[in-house]
């Protein structure tokens, strides 16, 4: 009883420190670590940021109204540039928990502290779905050699994520990371965990995994709890933020789409492209060689084209005056279609430089090219007037235009005295008119019906 009493207090300290809504649950007896129950609260965490690599992670609940515990780096991509990022949560079904009620979720909270990998998710549950179930916390400091267990998603099979509870001990009570303080834990983490629960044998959270030592062995590390308590954010906060209720359909979710490198994706407007698995291989001896999209642009959006260019001039006779247009890859857009004379915004990406022209006249330009045979990935972005050119993360021109054009109609990737070699090129609507209906993580255009 007197542990019972402690825990409560422990759990009531948190509260009021970090003002989410925490249930105090009578203590487990040492050494069962309540599997069954702690599973339940244990939640699978998927971050979709498009034409970037999908992150995968873990979290658990802390509170009935669908406040998440994760780490930070699970659910921000590492590219400022990116937009259109998807977080969803993936809730053990109460028929079966090893199966997922999918939840789009909402960031409640990031850490402002760069070296604090944590953050807060919510998510919602409809009306009749059931309340959803917390995982007990403690801030009780556990002794060196205290029996403990990493819980999350390391692993995912034919696109299924699996459930590995991992035993192991304290190995060192604290270990300092930047200012803050870790356990370490001898108990198999790997990744995946990231974000997940470190549990006492009382089926308590105690700390969160965040990370392990790539060169030791059974090596790995979990935030304490009480790490986070000077970083409170006001209730009012989360109730200002109302995820979708669910589970949700992720058959009718709002994906961008994504093209894959598939001739038939493309109208060929010259040159001859050819796959070879991974990418479209594209050029016309050196000559102009352009690909038209087969559906229209949004009106805002970010174009993602993975790419790379190499040298070919082939047929063609290059002049002095051309040399510093070697290995161009071009992205057109807002283009009056039949009219050669409004050829509307056109990024120009060579060997020594990147130029934004509009109407056919040089609106930007700045003394930065892409680099030959490498694959990197451009990122063009246009909300309202402004436009923004990124490689690879990093935004190399901005440039607002003070009577945009009218953007919706198709796009168009060419080049010219290069070869390009096309990976996927990924749509993402931010004006609000992108359909529903996919039901992928990449989602290819069908070819055209013949």
């Amino acid at each position: 009883m007197k542990d019972s009493m402690r825990n409560c207090r422990m759990n009531r300290l948190l509260t009021i420190a970090l003002p989410f809504l925490l249930i105090c649950t009578p203590a487990q007896a040492d050494g069962e670590f309540n599997v069954a129950e702690a599973r339940k609260s244990v939640v699978f965490v998927r971050r979709i940021t498009p034409g970037r690599e999908t992150a995968l992670g873990s979290g658990f609940l802390v509170s009935p109204d669908g406040l998440i515990y994760t780490s930070r780096h699970v659910i921000r991509s590492s590219d400022p540039t990116a937009k259109g990022t998807l977080v969803l949560v993936g809730v053990p079904s109460t028929a079966d928990p090893d199966d997922h009620d999918w939840f789009v979720a909402e960031v409640v909270y990031v850490a402002a502290d760069d070296e604090l990998d944590f953050a807060v998710l919510k998510i919602a549950a409809r009306d009749g779905y059931g309340e959803l179930r917390p995982l007990p916390l403690s801030l009780t400091k556990l002794e060196l050699g205290a029996s403990v267990a990493v819980i999350g998603y390391p692993y995912v099979r034919e696109n299924q994520a699996v459930l590995s509870f991992n035993k192991g001990s304290i190995s060192a009570t604290r270990i300092r990371f930047s200012g803050k303080s870790y356990y370490q834990t001898d108990a198999a983490v790997n990744h995946g965990n990231s974000g997940g629960p470190l549990l006492n044998d009382r089926g308590e959270a105690v700390g969160i995994v965040t990370l392990k030592e790539l060169d030791a062995e059974n090596m790995g590390f979990a935030l304490y709890l009480n790490e986070i308590n000077s970083h409170a954010v006001a209730p009012a906060n989360f109730e200002q933020i109302q995820p979708q209720p669910g589970p949700v359909d992720l058959g009718q979710l709002r994906l961008p789409t994504t093209i894959a490198p598939v001739a038939a994706n493309w109208v060929v407007s010259a040159g001859r492209p050819r796959e070879d698995g991974e990418h479209l291989i594209h050029d016309n001896h050196g000559a102009p060689f352009w690909l038209t999209s087969r559906t229209p642009l949004p009106g805002d959006f970010q174009l993602v084209v993975h790419c790379a260019v190499e040298y070919l001039i082939g047929n063609q006779k290059v002049e002095i005056g051309q040399r510093p247009s070697q290995r161009n890859v071009y992205i057109r857009f807002g283009a009056t279609p039949g009219n050669p004379k409004s050829p509307g915004y056109q990024v120009q990406f060579g060997h020594a430089a990147l130029v934004l022209s509009r109407e056919g006249k040089v609106v930007a330009k700045v003394a930065e090219g892409n680099v030959p045979d490498k694959f990197f990935r451009l990122a063009v972005t246009k909300h309202g007037g402004r436009i923004e050119i990124a490689r690879d993360g990093k935004t190399l021109l901005e440039y607002e235009d003070p009577a945009p054009l009218a953007v919706k109609g198709k796009f168009s990737i060419g080049g010219y005295l290069s070869r390009l070699h096309l990976g996927e090129v990924t749509v993402i609507d931010l004006s609000g008119e992108q359909q529903a209906g996919a039901s992928a993580e990449t989602l290819s255009e069908p070819a055209p019906k013949e």
